[in-house]
Parts: C-alpha cells; sequence; structure tokens
C-alpha cells in the first residue's frame, strides 16, 4: 500500500503542479464565495488554515477573509520532532520566520489546542468521493487529529480539504489511521460527507 500511496502521490502532485497561476488565482477566490465558508468564518471561532508550499491550494484570500471576518487565525507549526502540530496565532503582531521543510510560520505568544478549533482547513494531495485524504506523507494531520476517530457525536473541530477539482480520484488505498474530512472545498464543488 505504501508503493500504491507514492506512485498515487506523485501522479496528484503532478497534475496539480499543472495547474497555471491564474487557475490557482481564480480558484482562490471562488470558494471564499461558498456559503458553507462563510458560515464557518463567524466573528469569533477559531479558525486554523495553512501557509501553501509548492502546488499546494493557494489560502491567501481565506486568510484574509477569515481575519476580516473577525475570526481568531491559527497556522500549524511542524514540529522538529513527533508529528503533533501546534497551531499559533496569526494577526497584525506576528512577525515570520522559517519553520521545518522551509515553511513560514508566523512568531505570536497565543497558540490554540487542536481540540479547540473549530475548523481546519488541510491541504492534501488527492481525495475521493468518501471524502478520505491523501496528504504529504508525513501524518501531521493524521497524528493531531485522531483523537476525532473515538468521538461518535462531537466532531469538533471540523476538518475542511482545500483542493483543486484534478485531485479528486474513485477510491484511495487507505489505513485505519487516515484522516476522514467532513468536506472539501473545489474550484467546482463543495463536497460534504453524508
Amino acid at each position: 500500500m505504501i508503493t500504491q500511496k507514492s506512485q498515487l502521490r506523485r501522479q496528484l502532485r503532478q497534475r496539480r503542479a499543472a495547474i497555471s497561476i491564474a487557475q490557482r488565482q481564480s480558484a482562490a477566490w471562488v470558494i471564499t464565495h461558498y456559503p458553507q465558508i462563510l458560515q464557518k468564518l463567524r466573528r469569533g471561532k477559531k479558525i486554523a488554515l495553512y501557509v501553501p508550499v509548492g502546488s499546494e491550494f493557494p489560502t491567501w484570500p481565506l486568510i484574509f477573509l477569515a481575519l476580516q471576518r473577525g475570526c481568531f487565525v491559527y497556522l500549524p507549526i511542524v514540529p522538529s520532532s513527533g508529528r503533533q502540530l501546534r497551531f499559533v496565532r496569526l494577526d497584525q503582531n506576528s512577525r515570520w520566520q522559517l519553520g521545518a521543510f522551509n515553511i513560514p510560520i508566523p512568531q505570536h505568544p497565543e497558540q490554540c489546542s487542536a481540540k479547540d478549533l473549530d475548523s481546519v482547513f488541510v491541504p492534501l494531495v488527492g481525495f475521493d468521493t468518501t471524502l478520505a485524504r491523501l496528504g504529504q506523507g508525513g501524518g501531521f494531520y493524521d497524528t493531531t487529529f485522531a483523537f476525532r476517530r473515538t468521538r461518535k457525536s462531537w466532531l469538533k473541530p471540523r476538518l475542511i480539504g482545500l483542493a483543486f477539482a484534478c485531485q479528486q480520484v474513485d477510491a484511495l488505498p487507505s489505513e485505519p489511521w487516515d484522516l476522514q474530512l467532513d468536506a472539501i472545498a473545489t474550484e467546482l464543488a463543495w463536497l460534504r460527507r453524508l
């Protein structure tokens, strides 16, 4: 299964990388108008997003919109050891530095536990019709949100994948620890788990 996932990651990254800059920017703005996303970006809500790296779905329009609407915005920090992400506040007082994998991260004294977030917008390499997620392969999001698998009714935070439509496949190979998303936003549709 590891080989199958690696091959799929390579193919899907190639698809994602082939998207033009204009298409990327257009897709990023399209999702900011989805009523389902606007409903999540309410004043006082704790929202986690990510800084896009390489060909990942661009998040800056969504980050700016969340800040404008009065959300508390947090970005993940990849640990130097282990797989538990930390979430640090992004606001006008934040200063930037390079973190693990040369990902820009804000410096801010305020952090938020993964369990206290209301909605988390997650990057992905691929997804399928069941909203299974294929990530980069590091297991950071799977590990950080593993607590959700033991809950039966209360599934806070809501996990929303951000992707281009071309990243969808019919079915992903999955392991019991793989993250299941609540919804996925692409430039063409809002998909949610039934």
